[in-house]
Formats: C-alpha cells, structure tokens, sequence
C-alpha cells in the first residue's frame, strides 16, 4: 500500500508515520514539501507520486491563534482539505483518512458522541468542522472511503529543538518556574480529555486498516478530569508551585465518549494522564539550557 501522509513532520504527524511504517510504502509531505492551499501543486504531487489513500495530519490550531487570524485558519485547514479531495479524486485516490478535533463539538457537560450537535465555538473548531462536511462530500459524490478522527486536546513531549505550542501541560510547568503557580479560569472543575500523540498514532494505524465503505467518524477519548486536578498532578510532579482560580473568568467542559473507537476499530489508549506529565516534565528539564525553550 501507498500511503501519503501531510503533516509528516509535525508534532502528532511523526508518530503516524512511524505507526504506519509497516504498512507499505510511506511518503511524508511538510508544509516546506507542498503547499496544500495550492491546488496545482497538491494535484502534481499526487500524480507525481501516486497513492492508495491519504492521511491528512496538516493543517493550523489552536484556539486562539484562530482567532486572531480567522481567514489564514480557513485558507489552510479547510481550503487546504478541497484541494487535497480534488486531487484524490483526480488522480484516483479512493480512501483518506482525516484528523479532525473534538473541538467541532464546542463546549458540552455531557459526553458528546459522533452523533452529537456540530458548534465550534472557534474559528479552528469551524475549519474542522467544514473539513469534514468536504470530507461526507467527497464521499457520497465520488465513491471515496474515509474515516474522520476526532481527538481532544493531543498533548505529549516535543524533542528538541521544536518549541512547544498549544500544549496545556508545558504551558503549567512554564507558569510554575515563572510565576510559581498556574492561573485557571473560574474553579477550575470545568473537564477537558487529553490524549498522547501515539495513542492517536494508533487509532489512525486502525483507521488505514478499516475499510468504512463510505465515510466514518471516530471520537477518541481518553483521560477526563477538571482543570484544577490535571493543575494539581502538574505541582505534585515538579515539586513546587500552587494553583489559584479567577472567578471572573468563565471556564466550560468538553467531555466525549469512544465507545464507537474501542468496539469498531478496537482503540485501546495506553498513556495515561500522569505517564503523559511525566514524559513532558522529563523532557522539559532536559532542555532548559535550550535556545528554543521558552523560560
């Protein structure tokens, strides 16, 4: 099997690669190897090297950083999606296989499943959202199987010498040695799920293997706890450090169930939250004399 996985190099990217690396051949593209908002160039691309079925890892996120720059967000993550869809359905692609985000749900107390209400509460949220409605699309019109995963919050250890972003944990052990506690919004007991990059690396190893015979969606949930707890494991494991709450700034949940995961594609997670803590906070002292990290 030929596989194509964008986002190769990224932060969740090297680890579905090196999942798949049983699988067949493997051919990596960076946003330094292909331009996915350039149409052309994805379409040249996939006929210069053709494959049986496309990961789609590359995209921008981030709560945030969407927010302050919306139409970048939707020229990369969902343009970029169309462009990669033409192109398979062009050059006869016929099975693709897309990470998504839990956060096209938006907000929930309750465990939301893949067949619960689609409301981001963000622009990234939104792109994802639109990159799956293409992805159903793509499906019913042209024949092509896929499966859409939906992880929370994937966080885990970045190697040197790639800086860390958008990732909770660091940003707590950052707070602790600058500050010497970490701030939360309201009480801190709003809940949030986290997920190790392998662990997704698995569920996408499964996906490849899966035959949907149309479009499928996959949630992959895993490590639910408050703010405040997931806070608290941070200060024990360092040591040091304390957390307050700001009740002036509102704090929600977004909780998810994958059940569908574990009884048909067999997911079975095996990073907990404090081995994923541990990972981070043993990197992290690692490389504190490190020009790229952020002190």
């Amino acid at each position: 099997m030929n596989i194509h996985v964008t986002g190769a190099r990224g932060f969740t990217g090297m680890y579905v690669v090196s999942a798949l690396a049983g699988l067949g051949r493997i051919e990596g593209s960076d946003v330094d190897t292909l331009d996915i908002t350039d149409a052309g160039a994805v379409t040249t691309t996939l006929k210069a090297r053709p494959a049986d079925m496309l990961v789609h890892l590359a995209a921008l996120k981030g709560n945030k950083p969407s927010r302050d720059n919306p139409l970048e967000f939707y020229r990369v993550n969902t343009t970029g999606t169309l462009n990669l869809l033409e192109a398979c359905r062009v050059t006869g692609v016929k099975r693709v296989v897309f990470v998504s985000s839990l956060t096209v749900h938006g907000k929930s107390e309750h465990p939301v499943n893949e067949t619960s209400s689609i409301r981001p509460q963000h622009p990234y949220g939104a792109t994802k959202a639109a990159s799956e409605a293409l992805i159903h699309a793509y499906a019913e019109s042209y024949g092509i199987e896929a499966v859409i995963l939906r992880p929370n919050f994937i966080v885990g250890p970045i190697p040197a010498p790639h800086p860390y972003a958008d990732n909770i944990i660091y940003d707590f052990i950052t707070a602790i040695d600058t500050k010497g506690f970490i701030g939360l919004a309201g009480d801190g007991s709003y809940q949030r799920e986290w997920v190790h990059p392998e662990d997704v690396a698995a569920a996408v190893k499964l996906a490849v293997e899966f035959r949907s015979g149309g479009c499928e969606t996959f949630i992959l949930a895993v490590n639910r706890m408050s703010m405040r707890e997931l806070a608290q494991r941070v200060v024990e494991t360092m040591g040091r450090g304390e957390v307050k709450t700001n009740p002036a700034i509102p704090g929600f949940s977004l909780v998810s169930s994958s059940t569908k995961a574990a009884q048909v594609l067999g997911w079975k997670p095996r990073h907990d939250v404090q081995d994923i803590i541990r990972q981070i906070w043993y990197e992290y002292s690692g490389r504190k004399d490190h020009p790229h990290h952020r002190n």
